[in-house]
């Protein structure tokens, strides 16, 4: 994972800046962990000890090393925070951070401000004094995507086809309700005629006319009482 560039805010800021290249964090998070816990002046100056510096890398989770003496570019780790020799004129050092990626190029994340260019490489140019290796996780590594199964070949198709038993067919599951459903609708099959007959035979007999007078009406021969007291029954009530 390549490293984002932070740009420290003022001339004594450059070891928050590295911090915050390092933790994946922005330079204000890094200086509130630092007034915070490390007794930074919230007005500055923001002048970075070796003692503050281990506080907030371990503040974040940051592994590191123990300081010692840059002896080759080469002979140094993947990442590092770099500090270079001590400048006459102000006595004070600057943090940088290096780092090599995957590819092997090889450069220093500068966080001056003051600089046309920040990523720099020109070491014949950097007073490189000593270095505090940097222990980041590695990346997850990405899952390689399965690959198509190839069909098989007509050999291996037959052999498969041979080895497999058929499948059986299911035979379908009767569920009980839908016996419930069954035997419920043959019951009223069977008893719908018995109610059909009775009212059939209640009305063949309350329709039996005599021949009519020449001056008489009509009469009902049978029991008109039992004819017409006979209830209708439903169907589910048929014995």
């Amino acid at each position: 994972m390549a490293l984002k560039l932070v740009t420290q805010a003022n001339l004594t800021d450059c070891g928050l800046a590295c911090v915050a290249i390092v933790a994946g964090k922005s330079l204000e998070t890094v200086l509130r962990v630092a007034i915070k816990e490390c007794g930074y002046p919230k007005d500055g100056p923001h002048t970075t000890t070796d003692d503050s510096l281990f506080k907030l890398l371990d503040h974040f989770g940051i592994k590191y090393g123990k300081k010692q003496k840059v002896k080759t570019v080469e002979a140094l780790p993947p990442v590092a925070i770099m500090e270079t020799r001590k400048m006459p004129s102000t006595g004070n050092s600057h943090l940088v951070v290096f780092e090599r990626t995957p590819e092997g190029d090889e450069h220093a994340l500068d966080p001056g401000w003051w600089l046309k260019q920040q990523i720099r490489s020109d070491w014949n140019r950097i007073k490189l004094d000593t270095f505090i290796p940097i222990y980041l996780p590695e990346p997850a590594t990405k899952t390689s995507k399965k690959k198509t199964a190839e069909p098989p070949t007509a050999t291996e198709a037959e052999t498969s086809a041979s080895q497999s038993p058929a499948k059986k067919a299911k035979p379908p599951k009767s569920k009980a309700s839908g016996k419930k459903s069954t035997a419920n609708t043959a019951t009223n099959s069977e008893q719908e005629p018995t109610v059909k007959d009775a009212q059939g035979d209640a009305q063949a007999e309350a329709s039996t006319l005599v021949q009519p007078e020449e001056t008489g009406t009509a009469l009902i021969v049978g029991d008109e009482s039992k004819a017409d007291n006979t209830p209708a029954q439903e169907p589910g009530d048929v014995a």
